[in-house]
């Protein structure tokens, strides 16, 4: 962990196009993230500020100059990249399993796009790269995200495998299980599921997620020697019909008779994680903190 003691505030330096949090430190820690404003990226943000480093916002829904698939904005990011200290590499057209259900030619092309250009600029930068424990199944989206794996392995990083990360976002075409339960409980007082729910998932809430990823950061030289993939989860496995149980009861609760097929293969996550980091907040407190936020949205 970094010790910090209290100095003047730092001047902030004006960079183009960019959005600049400046604090002062001991020892002088800019990080990257690209992808700042999705579930993880704001919870990553606002948690590196609270620590003192300087956070440096890269995200598309900020500015078109920001999008990882065009070329042209790569001056830009590699501007960002040399003033940077370590890379959080957070940002893929992705969404729920909803989202996932219907992948076409041009999610395929964003994706290679945005790996491509953006491996290409951050080149031997410290870096962390956010993949998936969907990485070795048979689908789009798992392979474009092992592919990514696959540039970390030759490059200065670690690839950290997600497990269905939730916490406060938009509802929409991209939003995930846990906030679309909560959304239709409120509008509706009863769950539509579109599987049986019998497939069973496991579920961080995006503040573990990012105290996870500072603790993985400030521990990144130890941590890459001896892993160059990380899972991060809250090693609990919950059937998706208990979700729709702990917002909604049981007799609110509609279930179909599909089976769920976008994860066809079981894995088990690596608990190396567990010997730096544990996460804090159950299930249900965490599916509260969610319904409490969109309460204040909606």
């Amino acid at each position: 962990m970094n010790n910090f003691s209290s100095v003047p505030i730092l001047n902030l330096d004006q960079y183009t196009q960019l959005k600049v949090y400046t604090v002062s430190l001991t020892i002088m820690k800019t990080v990257l993230v690209l992808g700042s404003s999705g579930v993880v990226g704001a919870s990553l943000c606002s948690r590196l500020r609270s620590q003192n480093y300087t956070v440096i916002e890269w995200d598309i829904r900020n500015t078109f100059k920001h999008d990882l698939t065009n070329p042209v904005n790569n001056p830009l990011l590699r501007d960002a990249v040399d003033k940077s200290d370590f890379v959080f590499f957070l940002a893929y057209d992705v969404g729920g399993s909803k989202y996932l259900k219907y992948i076409t030619h041009d999610f395929i092309n964003r994706n290679v796009m945005m790996m491509m250009n953006t491996f290409d600029v951050i080149g031997d930068k410290p870096c962390i790269f956010m993949s998936s424990q969907m990485q070795n199944m048979p689908n789009t989206y798992g392979l474009l995200k092992q592919l990514g794996e696959h540039y970390m392995r030759s490059m200065n990083g670690i690839s950290i495998r997600l497990w269905n990360v939730y916490g406060p976002e938009i509802v929409g075409e991209k939003s995930h299980v846990i906030t679309d339960f909560v959304q239709q409980y409120r509008d509706t007082g009863k769950i539509q599921m579109l599987t049986d729910g019998t497939e069973k998932r496991q579920f961080l809430h995006t503040h573990d997620c990012a105290n996870a990823l500072q603790v993985i950061l400030e521990n990144f030289d130890e941590l890459s020697r001896k892993r160059k993939i990380i899972d991060v989860t809250n090693f609990e496995w919950t059937e998706i019909k208990e979700i729709a149980r702990i917002i909604a009861g049981t007799r609110n609760i509609i279930p179909t008779e599909r089976k769920d097929n976008t994860q066809t293969v079981h894995n088990e996550p690596n608990d190396f994680i567990l010997q730096y980091w544990k996460p804090t907040i159950d299930l249900k407190t965490g599916i509260q903190l969610i319904t409490d936020e969109l309460g204040k949205r909606y």
